[in-house]
């Protein structure tokens, strides 16, 4: 017996209270608890619906659903970090491989028209905190309109953990270098790399995030993502 859309609204109330806030990941559930009902319903049309739904809950055993949100949640992040790193190494092959070669040049040169290479490595620093202060109001302004979350998305919180490390590792070199290793070309040069090397790794985490939020929009055309 194929269950009203009534039921199948039930159910993911219920899932919803629960704690499984990730619209893909009720949306399992639910079906995973439709297919049982519907079996139940073929056999009893007159059974207690919203006491089966518990029922089945208990099969989950008590921390079920949590269990099942965190391999879940630890299964998209690791497809998104290799997908994000798959993605990193495209910039060191044709054609991206031209694209890195001429930004790190770019940088180089105006490093050569700063006098002062610490304030040159500050200004670095600074664009980065502005990016991640960026990133952080883009993603505020985003969680206030009224949306589903999806756990394949919910990638916001790691790319700016990874943002700010990165920018604050980038500038505890900065700090601890003396002014003679701000002389020397080589350490600069390092220092630049390691600077180009975590925008690029942000650049391939960002791609691939919007790639997902791609396939979710085709996934749930009817859901605001």
């Amino acid at each position: 017996m194929e269950l009203s859309k009534e039921q199948l609204l039930q159910i993911d109330n219920y899932i919803f209270s629960c704690g499984i806030k990730f619209y893909d990941v009720r949306t399992e559930i639910v079906d995973h608890f439709a297919n049982i009902l519907e079996q139940k319903l073929d056999k009893n049309q007159d059974l207690n619906f919203r006491q089966e739904i518990i029922n089945i809950h208990k099969n989950f055993s008590e921390r079920g659903f949590q269990n099942l949100l965190k391999e879940k949640t630890k299964s998209v992040q690791k497809r998104f970090y290799k997908a994000s790193f798959k993605h990193f190494i495209t910039f060191f092959k044709l054609p991206k491989i031209i694209i890195t070669g001429a930004f790190f040049y770019g940088l180089l040169e105006v490093m050569h028209l700063i006098e002062d290479k610490e304030v040159f490595f500050q200004l670095l620093t600074v664009s980065g905190y502005v990016t991640v202060f960026s990133f952080f109001l883009i993603s505020y302004f985003k969680k206030k309109k009224k949306k589903e979350l999806f756990l394949a998305l919910d990638m916001n919180n790691n790319l700016v953990i990874i943002i700010n490390n990165a920018i604050i590792y980038f500038n505890t070199i900065t700090i601890f270098r003396n002014e003679e290793s701000f002389l020397n070309p080589i350490y600069n040069n390092i220092q630049l790399v390691i600077f180009v090397l975590a925008l690029l790794f942000y650049w391939s985490c960002q791609s691939v995030y919007n790639q997902n939020k791609k396939i979710v929009k085709e996934q749930y055309p009817n859901i605001l993502v």
